[in-house]
């Protein structure tokens, strides 16, 4: 079973509560266009599922239908513990593989370009891992059942929550054993000595095992990001701004031996032949475009709204057609998009929320005759959406320009 589903209420729960512990003790952690770009990243990453990628499914179940690998008791409780301490440990190798191979870090730098560190954090996933399953794969050949994998894998990442905070210091002994916020901190932060450190999802004695354990120093306090800044809260290019470095690397790089080990070197590692203009530079101020309080604001409410349309969409699919899931789940991504734009301060992002409402016009006008099966309260309710949506950007921009033009008189 996996049960991100069941929590996910209690995530963003507790994202809230962080939020108010924070602002009343004068410590918040929080940025509203780098948290939204963070949970931005974690709805694209489970709204993707839409689309059936069952890479990993589909090679897995050959593997072991075609070996006639044998299935040990999924009743088993040593089963159960076993399992969970081997997930730990391949779940190391592969996070460790993620930062070493840039065919892997392509997909996993995504979770490390918020420059802020809270639980929001913890919701940024890539929605382009379709490499890294194959870590797991000694799980499957050796008769793990299916549904142990995926419950042993989904506790695991949601233990993995916790641990994204800066208000949780030290924990006593269990920093010796357990993946605590502290050492994670150290993970996430672009200093130069805690680069590559602390790879454990639930253990932290891998790292110590294999070498790779940085303590945190608290007279070095944590710098959030990558060392090549991202500067954008775009999540599609969020998600393939490494794999379109890489590629452009690539094709610059004229031995054809180091056109395919740039895929398999660090990400720090550059052909003689293309090495980058600009050295990286981990003391870059953060990314933090100066955009009005009401975009800021219509933003956050946005994404909640397009949050509560990809929750609602898998239970249409037994009543609408799968090509009005498609639809709708496209418009999603591109306001996303949309949303990335405005907080980034684009001058284009009106005019994109402009394209972004007139394509929901269209299919509020068209549903009845393509879509028939749908309720008259969802085209309803998308009506006033719109409507809504389109009127307060409207009334902000006459506020706007009336007090810009007053001020200008003054």
């Amino acid at each position: 079973m996996n049960y991100i589903t069941i929590a996910v209420p209690f995530f963003i729960l507790f994202i809230a509560l962080e939020f108010i512990y924070g602002w009343l003790r004068k410590r918040n952690t929080y940025r509203i266009n780098d948290t939204v770009g963070s949970l931005q990243m974690g709805v694209l990453s489970q709204s993707k599922g839409f689309l059936r990628l069952g890479v990993s499914g589909l090679v897995f179940g050959y593997l072991v239908q075609g070996l006639g690998v044998k299935q040990l008791p999924a009743d088993s409780i040593l089963l159960w513990v076993v399992t969970f301490v081997a997930y730990d440990c391949l779940y190391y190798w592969k996070h460790r593989f993620g930062h070493q191979w840039r065919i892997m870090w392509a997909s996993h730098s995504a979770h490390h370009q918020s420059e802020e560190y809270n639980l929001s954090t913890a919701l940024r996933q890539t929605s382009t891992d379709y490499i890294g399953f194959v870590f797991y794969l000694p799980l499957y050949l050796a008769g793990v059942p299916t549904e142990v994998i995926i419950s042993v894998g989904s506790l695991n990442l949601i233990y993995q929550f916790w641990v994204h905070t800066e208000h949780v210091r030290r924990i006593g002994f269990l920093e010796w054993v357990l993946v605590t916020p502290s050492n994670h901190r150290v993970h996430h932060a672009r200093n130069p000595e805690y680069v590559d450190k602390n790879y454990g999802g639930f253990f932290i004695i891998w790292d110590r095992i294999f070498g790779t354990f940085k303590d945190e120093e608290t007279d070095r306090p944590c710098v959030y990001g990558v060392t090549n800044q991202l500067s954008s809260f775009n999540p599609l290019w969020a998600n393939l701004y490494v794999w379109y470095d890489t590629f452009l690397i690539s094709l610059k790089t004229k031995r054809w031996s180091d056109k395919v080990r740039v895929w398999f070197k660090g990400p720090g590692w550059y052909p003689e032949d293309a090495q980058p203009i600009k050295a990286a530079d981990w003391q870059y101020p953060s990314f933090d475009p100066d955009i009005s309080n009401f975009y800021k604001g219509y933003s956050f409410v946005q994404f909640w709204v397009i949050t509560a349309v990809t929750l609602w969409l898998p239970s249409t699919q037994d009543i609408v057609s799968r090509e009005f899931m498609l639809t709708v789940f496209f418009w999603c991504i591109f306001s996303l998009y949309v949303q990335g734009a405005f907080l980034e301060g684009r001058t284009y992002a009106k005019k994109l929320e402009g394209i972004r409402l007139g394509l929901l016009l269209v299919g509020v006008i068209s549903a009845p005759s393509v879509w028939p099966a749908l309720g008259p309260d969802v085209v309803s309710l998308a009506s006033v959406y719109g409507a809504v949506s389109f009127g307060l950007c409207f009334l902000y921009e006459i506020f706007a320009r009336e007090k810009s033009v007053a001020t200008a008189t003054e």
